[in-house]
């Protein structure tokens, strides 16, 4: 069987986000990010080339301030004629990435430039967007959060060959692997390992692990009741 699953954004991203065309009007834009509950709004010519982006924070700031002197009737009548191309953000103020970028690319970007979406750009034409909604969302799939299973953390010695001891434990257990993450800070010359194992029953698994020399810091239930 072959595995056609590779971590790049094609795989994962949504594909037919909600867009707006550059000469829309406020009142449009604003309401498609109400009434859709979204943050960020790509805006595309008619051939689907990316132009820009609007999020709410723009609406806002687009909006009228609290110190107008204007009237309602005058500042709606503003608005209406104010277009998305005035108050988006032009494509070329904006990061984006393509469909083949590496997912962890894509977190690590969101993360350095402290950006909540990216937009996904294939030979100019939009093909996605990849929100900071999507990054929690892989990030629960990828630590197994919604499986039911136990949570042990252990603490290994940070040297080559210290994964393979404990897999033989679980093994020998008949106990399958979750998900597995190891943040890259050492304490006292260990790193602590969280390694999610699909069963509630832990309590011989914790011992050979102890045996084996490795010391189980905490044990949990997930999810938890």
């Amino acid at each position: 069987m072959e595995i056609n699953y590779k971590g790049f954004m094609r795989e994962m991203i949504q594909r037919t986000p909600v867009t707006i065309g550059p000469d829309e009007s406020f009142f449009e834009a604003r309401k498609m990010i109400q009434d859709k509950g979204i943050r960020h709004l790509p805006v595309v010519d008619k051939k689907n080339k990316l132009v820009g982006i609007v999020t709410d924070r723009d609406i806002r700031q687009a909006g009228p301030s609290d110190a107008t002197s204007l009237s309602v009737n005058e500042i709606n009548y503003l608005l209406a004629k104010l277009k998305v191309s005035s108050f988006m953000t032009p494509k070329d103020k904006l990061i984006t990435i393509s469909p083949d970028t590496l997912v962890e690319e894509a977190v690590e970007l969101m993360h350095d430039k402290k950006i909540g979406c990216i937009p996904v750009v294939e030979d100019g034409n939009l093909y996605g967007i990849f929100t900071e909604t999507d990054a929690l969302a892989l990030l629960v799939d990828l630590f197994g959060i919604k499986q039911k299973g136990t949570r042990l953390t252990i603490a290994l010695e940070d040297q080559p060959g210290e994964l393979c001891t404990i897999f033989e434990v679980f093994k020998k257990q008949d106990v399958n692997v979750i998900s597995i993450t190891s943040p890259s800070f050492i304490v006292e010359g260990k790193r602590l390992t969280a390694i999610r194992i699909r069963t509630e029953k832990y309590e011989t698994i914790v011992q050979d692990l102890e045996k084996a020399g490795f010391p189980v810091l905490s044990i949990g239930k997930w999810p938890a009741v």
